[in-house]
């Protein structure tokens, strides 16, 4: 049984990831038309867009991947049905149970890539390809440490150590140096947002270095000319979604500490904790279409279902996100109700095949 079982759990590894090479491929190419519109900005050129491209599909793919999971166990399954390989272990006296248990058994192996993926080598690679275009496209050197965003305007350099979904800044540093490099000023500012085409700090102290003493300044709001504009901040902030799941939760505390509203934080936190379990409620979920469907049905049209009912469970589940977040619902029901809308489609996909 041990031998069937991993035959069973490689099956569907291969096959969703056959799945996923596929969408990997689609969704590259869709990124680079979008990146084509760019060429020609600054030293933005078809290599690079290439480059920024494949940066950016780590985020679809970790998405998409409770899809990519129900196609290949579609297709892996279902291609055992096919060639009858089913009917001979229920003959060889294995249960359907033992058939769903061995499948599960390869979600488990892809967990690690979704956890990879999601928590792991995506955060990186997207804030690298952000990084390297705006670079490419106006030549500004631009990089983030765990001291925030840095940012280079001619003699200025920028330090900013937060900056919201929104796009505000949050604890601005800003260094102003003369020809001989030495520093001149010193601004900091608790706050800012982009207004107007320019920058307007607040709560900002300037301390300016003068032969013979320091002298300090304090002003309730500064505007601030920078070619540092909303546009280049996306290298400073990455989607929440694209967050591990310990770094989200980490900024939810910090919100709530703060008496800030932390539930766009909370929604994508849980809508982290959902992925995996998605993705092994789809594979739960292959095993009654592909008996319902026997072997009559064609590779083809299992692909179908697989991605019309993925599709339409994915965009619910997106739905219900922005739902839960408009009417201000408990953030853990992005997980419990997408769940428990596959668990019925399950039972009545068993009752028709009964």
């Amino acid at each position: 049984m041990k031998r069937i079982d991993r035959y069973i759990a490689a099956t569907v590894v291969k096959a969703t990831l056959m799945t996923l090479l596929v969408l990997t491929i689609l969704t590259f190419v869709l990124a680079l038309v979008d990146e084509i519109e760019d060429l020609g900005k600054g030293d933005y050129g078809s290599l690079d867009a290439m480059i920024v491209a494949a940066c950016s599909v780590p985020r679809f793919l970790y998405e998409a991947f409770p899809v990519s999971a129900l196609i290949g166990a579609l297709l892996g399954v279902g291609g055992m049905a096919s060639a009858g390989e089913l009917v001979a272990m229920r003959a060889a006296g294995m249960t359907g149970g033992q058939i769903v248990a061995a499948v599960l058994k390869g979600g488990l192996l892809l967990l690690v890539l979704v956890v990879l993926v999601g928590d792991g080598i995506g955060p990186v690679l997207e804030q690298y390809g952000n990084q390297y275009r705006l670079e490419k496209q106006k030549k500004q050197i631009t990089f983030s440490s765990r001291n925030g965003f840095w940012a280079k305007d001619g003699d200025t350099m920028i330090n900013i150590r937060r900056v919201t979904p929104s796009g505000r800044l949050q604890d601005v540093t800003i260094y102003r140096f003369d020809e001989e490099r030495r520093l001149q000023a010193l601004i900091r500012a608790g706050s800012g947002e982009y207004r107007n085409g320019r920058w307007v700090l607040e709560g900002v102290r300037q301390t300016f270095m003068e032969e013979d003493r320091l002298r300090l300044e304090r002003r309730k709001w500064l505007a601030w000319n920078s070619v540092v504009d909303p546009s280049v901040l996306s290298v400073a902030f990455i989607d929440p979604i694209m967050l591990p799941a310990w770094r989200l939760w980490e900024q939810i505390q910090s919100l709530k500490s703060r008496e800030q509203n932390a539930l766009r934080y909370e929604v994508t936190f849980w809508n982290k904790i959902a992925v995996p379990l998605t993705t092994l409620a789809m594979l739960i979920l292959a095993m009654p279409m592909v008996m319902r469907g026997g072997r009559d049905v064609s590779a083809g049209q299992r692909i179908l279902w697989g991605a019309m009912l993925g599709t339409l469970l994915y965009l619910f589940s997106r739905g219900f996100s922005f739902l839960v977040l408009a009417l201000d619902l408990p953030p853990v029901l992005v997980v419990v109700f997408p769940l428990a809308v596959i668990l019925l489609l399950v039972l009545w996909l068993r009752r028709q095949t009964v």
